[in-house]
């Protein structure tokens, strides 16, 4: 014989006796308004009902009394109200803060962010196979001159071969949105140069930067790839108000030029000397440091960049004078890359001086006074008494 459960009549326990059944609320009520038919529930003498045993899935459950469910009933509503007296109180508490953003892309990225992920990337060098398949000629006499590999660099120290790698790892790596570090660096250049905190993915708000899409991945990944950005996110960190001038100038009504375009084209400008060897002695110079030869590529990029902007401005160009101007930059890039960075040293020398607040001078306009008449007489000779025209401004 199956025992029978006895529950309160109405009450939370009966409820959720119901609810645990599976079984469908309307099929219990439908005899009776309290939920139980008239053949399964009797009410005893101490004001319980009993029920069948199947009409909750044939499973027994022990008698509980009304007092009880009532204090427990009583207990899940303090519960809530307490519950609900926290949260107001520290909605209070919060009022006029600004809740802490969760999503990392918004946020701008450092300088010293970008160098510990950059040292900490890992190269594959199944992407650098590209380099070690490609023969070029060697410099030297045409006539004796043999063809080596493109990733054999001239004149470049083998200590600094995992530095070459990684270099050489960034231009094939294909810059995507959906890499944190990638996003959160361009999206920081574009932030502090425009002062406008909503970038998109996609818009033509990346044309006002200088790229020719509205996606700006197709003119970073046709050539360069993620180390177009890091060259640019570099120059902005390092050299901001250089390359503020620049944007400014970029925005020009008669000097206008896209910039973001002419910072890739300069990045290709110096993978090209690099790989040439160009740069093999500066980057052995700078070798005792972590990443000389990044360090080195992105001095010069700035170094580049910052003169095309100097003989931009100063040679009062337009668009019609692009290729005359990559030409000059190309030039310095092969003959002389210690020139650039002289140049970049001397523009952010002139670009301090420019902010320097010593640099004004007051003039002292106290006219008649006696102690601008003690100032500017030689000492010996009497002091001129003021014009006519000047008497009644004169000081006392």
């Amino acid at each position: 014989q199956v025992p029978l459960k006895t529950v309160a009549a109405g009450s939370l326990a009966a409820l959720r006796m119901t609810y645990n059944s599976g079984e469908p609320e309307a099929t219990s009520r439908s005899q009776d308004p309290l939920g139980e038919s008239p053949e399964s529930a009797q009410t005893g003498a101490n004001g319980l009902v009993q029920t069948g045993a199947y009409h909750c899935g044939g499973r027994p459950v022990a008698a509980v009394p009304e007092d009880v469910e009532e204090d427990n009933l009583v207990d899940e509503w303090n519960d809530v109200a307490n519950r609900t007296e926290e949260l107001r109180a520290k909605e209070a508490a919060e009022v006029g803060t600004v809740a802490p953003s969760s999503d990392m892309t918004s946020a701008p990225i450092s300088l010293r962010e970008v160098n510990v992920w950059v040292t900490n990337l890992r190269v594959n060098q199944a992407e650098l196979q590209q380099f070690r398949d490609t023969r070029i000629p060697s410099s030297g006499c045409f006539c004796l001159a043999s063809k080596r590999t493109m990733y054999d660099v001239p004149g470049l120290d083998r200590r600094l071969e995992k530095n070459k790698d990684l270099f050489l790892f960034l231009k094939v790596t294909l810059f995507d949105f959906n890499d944190t570090y990638h996003h959160r660096m361009l999206r920081t250049v574009y932030t502090k140069l425009t002062r406008n905190k909503v970038c998109g993915m996609v818009g033509k708000h990346w044309e006002v930067l200088g790229f020719q899409h509205t996606d700006p991945r197709t003119d970073i990944n046709r050539s360069g790839g993620l180390l177009n950005v890091l060259h640019l996110f570099f120059f902005a960190c390092n050299h901001f108000e250089l390359l503020k001038s620049a944007y400014l100038l970029a925005q020009d009504d008669q000097q206008n030029f896209p910039l973001a375009c002419v910072s890739i084209n300069i990045t290709k400008m110096v993978v090209e000397s690099f790989l040439a060897g160009r740069l093999s002695a500066l980057c052995n110079a700078a070798g005792k440091r972590q990443n000389g030869v990044l360090d080195v590529t992105c001095n010069i990029f700035a170094a580049g960049l910052y003169y095309f902007y100097f003989r931009w401005r100063s040679q009062k160009r337009t668009i019609r004078d692009t290729e005359l101007t990559f030409n000059e930059v190309h030039s310095l890039l092969y003959n002389k890359p210690a020139k650039l960075l002289v140049e970049l040293e001397r523009g952010e020398a002139d670009s301090r001086s420019k902010s320097d607040p010593g640099r004004f001078e007051f003039t002292d306009l106290s006219f008649g006074s006696a102690r601008a008449a003690a100032q500017q007489q030689p000492h010996g000779r009497p002091a001129s008494p003021p014009p006519k025209r000047w008497r009644n401004h004169a000081e006392p």
